[in-house]
């Protein structure tokens, strides 16, 4: 599924008990993907559309200049809406490298799955 989307990001929201997070939003299509890891959980909780949520243990994302692919098993993309791939790409000035490389790190902290590129 290929997303144009705004994205909010924190590796510690005050505002969620410290949870850490991803989401993105895309208005055209009106469609949400967010990555949340709560404080002390092992697993990475997966939520598409508008609160079709799934817990997983491992994912992939790949970091990219304007975005991420993420790439999740077909047993959790059944679980979900059936897609097993999102290709999401951020809107123009609608977020920052940083925080959103923070976050994904603090999400896959003791993990493997998550690779970054320029």
């Amino acid at each position: 599924m290929k997303l144009r989307a705004t994205v909010s990001a924190s590796a510690n929201s005050d505002a969620y008990d410290g949870m850490t997070y991803i989401y993105c939003h895309d208005p055209r299509q009106n469609y949400c993907f967010s990555l949340t890891r709560a404080v002390g959980s092992d697993d990475i909780e997966v939520m598409v559309f508008d609160q079709v949520v799934h817990r997983v243990d491992q994912l992939e994302v790949a970091l990219q200049a304007s975005g991420f692919r993420a790439t999740l098993s077909m047993d959790a993309a059944s679980l979900l809406d059936g897609h097993s791939e999102y290709d999401i790409e951020f809107l123009p000035g609608a977020w920052n490298r940083q925080t959103v490389e923070e976050a994904l790190a603090a999400i896959f902290r003791g993990k493997e799955g998550l690779s970054a590129r320029a």
